[in-house]
C-alpha cells in the first residue's frame, strides 16, 4: 500500500479559472450591448364577487364594531354593581351564533 504524501506535483486549476473568468466576461458584454429584455408581465384581474367583498372589508375595517354608549352603560352597571350576567343567554347567544357561522360555513362549500 502506497500512502500518499504531499510531494506530488499541484493540480492546475488556472486554464479552467482563465476560461470561467472570459465566459464570464462575454456574458457581461452581451447583457450590456442589448436592450433590457422584459419578461413576462403577471397580472391578477379579480372578479366582480372578489371586488365586491374586497370594498366591503375595506368598509367593515373603516367602522368601528364598538357602540360606546352601551360600553358606558355598561361600565357604570359594573361600577354601582348592578350588572348581571344572565347565563342561560349567554348560552343561548353563543348556540345561535355558532349555529349561524355553520350554515354559513355550508352555503360557502356548497359555492366551491
Amino acid at each position: 500500500m502506497k500512502v500518499m504524501d504531499n510531494s506530488s506535483p499541484p493540480i492546475q486549476l488556472d486554464a479552467y479559472v482563465r476560461q470561467a473568468q472570459q465566459q464570464s466576461r462575454q456574458l457581461d458584454a452581451l447583457r450590456s450591448e442589448s436592450s433590457p429584455v422584459q419578461g413576462p408581465t403577471d397580472k391578477v384581474q379579480l372578479s366582480e364577487e372578489a371586488r365586491a367583498i374586497q370594498k366591503a372589508s375595506q368598509n367593515s375595517a373603516s367602522s368601528s364594531d364598538i357602540r360606546e354608549d352601551k360600553v358606558q352603560q355598561v361600565k357604570m352597571e359594573i361600577e354601582n354593581g348592578t350588572y348581571r350576567v344572565v347565563g342561560a343567554q349567554v348560552a343561548t347567544d353563543m348556540l345561535k351564533e355558532s349555529f349561524e357561522n355553520d350554515l354559513l360555513l355550508q352555503k360557502i362549500n356548497m359555492r366551491i
